[in-house]
């Protein structure tokens, strides 16, 4: 807490549902990385993240599993048009879509289509090729994706 918190309170969390008027957008492309497992939820279901929970609808989503065992939902039309088919569940992500992002100034909670999640300062929150957003932690970000 720095003095300006301590003499007139913290400002409130903010709460991020649209991309907001005043960042400075960023692009980036996603990095190649190993191939993950993902399948079609087969009803509406509960998954855990470290920001969160979000919820997958049966039939209408896609349960991606990275090799480190972390999970993301994502909406049918989204996965089509991010990750190609290996064959036998497994997918890899595209890098040739560049995608636009921000850099959180202060803590934040960010309104995503599967359910809120809660970001820091200095993750960055990305938008989708549906305009939708997620927050992504810094160092995560920078594994996974390359500034353009």
């Amino acid at each position: 807490m720095n003095l300006v918190e301590f003499v007139i309170g913290a400002r409130p969390l903010w709460h991020i549902d649209e991309p907001p008027q005043n960042v400075k957008w960023r692009q980036a492309r996603p990095k190649p990385t190993n191939p993950v497992r993902a399948w079609r939820a087969e009803g509406d279901t509960r998954v855990e993240t470290e920001g969160g929970v979000l919820v997958a609808r049966g039939g209408a989503d896609y349960i991606v599993q990275y090799e480190d065992g972390a999970r993301a939902v994502v909406r049918d039309d989204i996965f089509q048009r991010t990750y190609t088919s290996i064959g036998g569940g497994v997918f890899k992500k595209r890098t040739d879509i560049v995608l636009n992002y921000f850099v959180l100034d202060r803590d934040a909670v960010v309104e995503t289509l599967e359910g809120e999640q809660h970001a820091k300062r200095g993750d960055w929150v990305m938008e989708g090729v549906a305009g939708e957003l997620w927050p992504v932690p810094r160092a995560k970000a920078r594994e996974k994706y390359e500034r353009i």
